[in-house]
């Protein structure tokens, strides 16, 4: 943003910078979002979930996380497809391939959709989990 300031004010001329600037901050945004998703520290609003009762969270967790892969989903697909229709195109004055702008979305919404496989395991392996504590196993109950 400072190179393309300077330009503008001391007329340099250099051509495209707002595009090479959206390029980067879409790599940015979507890996990092990925990168987030992976070390755990990604956003999350859990309001409504630190209010709902014990036996209750484990669901609504499981629910909320196949929601957050469905959407990674869709919008992998979504690039992909975008992908494939602009494979030929190209950015204007600058000539940056467009399907670049579509990878980070695939990469970094790719992390997160596995980061939301682990959690869903997690979770399920953990409700199964309580389900044969309460219950006892086939042997206790014998």
């Amino acid at each position: 943003m400072g190179i393309r300031i300077a330009s503008r004010n001391f007329d340099l001329g250099f051509d495209g910078l707002q595009l090479y600037a959206q390029m980067l901050s879409v790599w940015v945004v979507f890996i990092v979002a990925g990168i987030l998703g992976i070390e755990g520290r990604h956003i999350e609003i859990d309001y409504v979930a630190e209010r709902l009762p014990e036996r209750i969270k484990p669901y609504h967790d499981i629910a909320v996380s196949v929601i957050s892969l469905l959407m990674c989903v869709i919008l992998v697909i979504g690039s992909v497809q975008a992908m494939q229709e602009f494979w030929t195109g190209t950015s204007p004055s600058v000539n940056i391939p467009l399907p670049i702008y579509y990878v980070p979305v695939v990469v970094g919404i790719g992390m997160l959709g596995l980061v939301y496989l682990s959690v869903i395991a997690n979770a399920i392996r953990a409700v199964i989990g309580r389900q044969s504590d309460r219950f006892g196993t086939q042997e206790e109950n014998v």
